[in-house]
């Protein structure tokens, strides 16, 4: 039976806020890329070592075009070793020339392995959704015979197809097989994977926020005849389908402003049709993305309803940017399947108004009622700054710390 991280009702005593969690051993965190650049994945790493002694863990990153090219740490003193580079070429159609990638993996192993002797790590915790990096992880555990803990932000084999499966299917039992601790990133990604895998233990390992909660504040209210509508995160896959029927409520309904903050470039958004009268795309700052929040009138948090993922991925992904969202001081509308754990776990904290069906008139009936009960607004909110602190950054990574302490591992030698 695995365990879950669950939150503890106080700090443990030998801590405080502001004080660095100190490992037993050092870490090699590595990791799809670290910030500045300016994706989700880049700041729920950072928010994870921010409670993390720098003297600890060492990081282990692709170099992105966005991080400088002299960078060598990264906030909080993390010493940062870049073992590969973004594949950016070609700027479009990259799916086709994907494979040359692979051509790199003993490669970014043997960095890894060189980063591991020349910095004394005495175990690896990799983070996927990329999986050269996981197979070199790997790769570089079976060489140095280093403890391996894995962190699943998403299915992996079950999202694969042609030569890619093949390789998931010899990579992930092995993965599995060779990893201390396979973390995943929610509850129901957690009992999505057991159903799947009897026998093979996950635990979730919440993303986080490492930024004090903000205080509930009354709500403006909605002007007439228009509807600010904010759109936060990337267009792909998980919520193309939701987003595409929201575009169409947009058309129809000439009182909807939908602003996008997303990284997604301009042509691809033109690509998928969500450019247009009344439609902004913007990308804040980490430091602007609060205030851009606040200029709305509600949140729309799309996922699924269908596409090109795999129904376990619909059924079980946790967006990364729901944590802002809570913290946004805004009401939530969630446009979301039926069948899926975010709809199952925004219903158990009563923080979004959830339309589970495909219907963007459903949709529409909806948002109307919403602005037109400024109490259910301001309920919304409360609910959702309440439902957040499971995600504080202090209260996830105390119970990693002691997760990773206790592996038999894991512990302080004698000498």
């Amino acid at each position: 039976m695995s365990e879950t991280l669950t939150a503890p009702a106080e700090l443990p005593a030998h801590t405080f806020p502001g004080e660095r969690l100190r490992l037993r051993r050092k870490l090699l965190f590595l990791v799809p890329t670290v910030p500045p650049v300016p994706i989700a994945g880049a700041f729920v790493i950072k928010n994870l070592l921010s409670q993390l002694d720098p003297r600890d863990v060492v990081v282990g990153a692709e170099f992105w075009p966005d991080n400088p090219p002299d960078q060598t740490s990264m906030e909080g003193g993390f010493p940062v070793h870049f073992v590969c580079r973004k594949w950016t070429w070609p700027p479009r159609g990259q799916q086709y020339v994907h494979w040359l990638k692979w051509l790199f993996i003993r490669q970014t192993a043997r960095r890894i392995a060189r980063v591991i002797l020349q910095n004394g790590c005495q175990a690896i915790f990799c983070n996927f959704p990329d999986e050269l990096l996981l197979f070199s992880a790997y790769l570089a555990a079976e060489w140095t015979q280093l403890p391996l803990y894995t962190f699943f932000h998403n299915t992996y084999r079950e999202n694969r197809t042609g030569w890619r499966r093949w390789i998931a299917d010899y990579l992930q039992p092995r993965v599995f097989a060779r990893s201390e601790q396979v973390f995943v990133m929610s509850a129901g990604m957690q009992r999505g994977l057991e159903k799947l895998y009897p026998g093979q233990a996950f635990t979730p390992l919440v993303h986080t926020f490492a930024e004090p909660i903000p205080p509930f504040e009354s709500l403006p209210p909605w002007q007439t005849g228009r509807i600010r509508v904010g759109f936060l995160g990337s267009v792909n896959e998980s919520n193309l389908d939701a987003l595409h029927r929201f575009r169409a409520l947009v058309a129809a309904d000439s009182r909807y402003e939908w602003n996008i903050y997303s990284n997604s470039s301009s042509w691809f958004l033109q690509k998928v049709g969500f450019v247009g009268e009344r439609i902004d795309h913007t990308s804040p700052s980490d430091e602007d993305l609060p205030g851009k929040l606040r200029d709305n009138d509600l949140l729309l948090l799309p996922h699924g309803f269908s596409g090109g993922l795999t129904p376990i991925e619909y059924e079980t992904i946790f967006p990364t940017r729901t944590i802002p969202y809570l913290l946004s001081g805004r009401p939530i509308v969630a446009f979301s399947p039926p069948h899926s754990y975010l709809n199952a776990w925004l219903a158990e904290h009563d923080c979004a108004e959830i339309v589970d069906q495909p219907d963007h008139a459903l949709l529409r009936a909806r948002i109307d009622a919403l602005a037109a009960n400024p109490a259910r607004q301001a309920q919304l909110v409360h609910n959702a700054l309440s439902a957040a602190r499971q995600f504080q950054a202090r209260t996830v990574v105390t119970q990693l710390v002691e997760k990773l302490n206790a592996q038999p591992r894991f512990v302080a030698s004698k000498a």
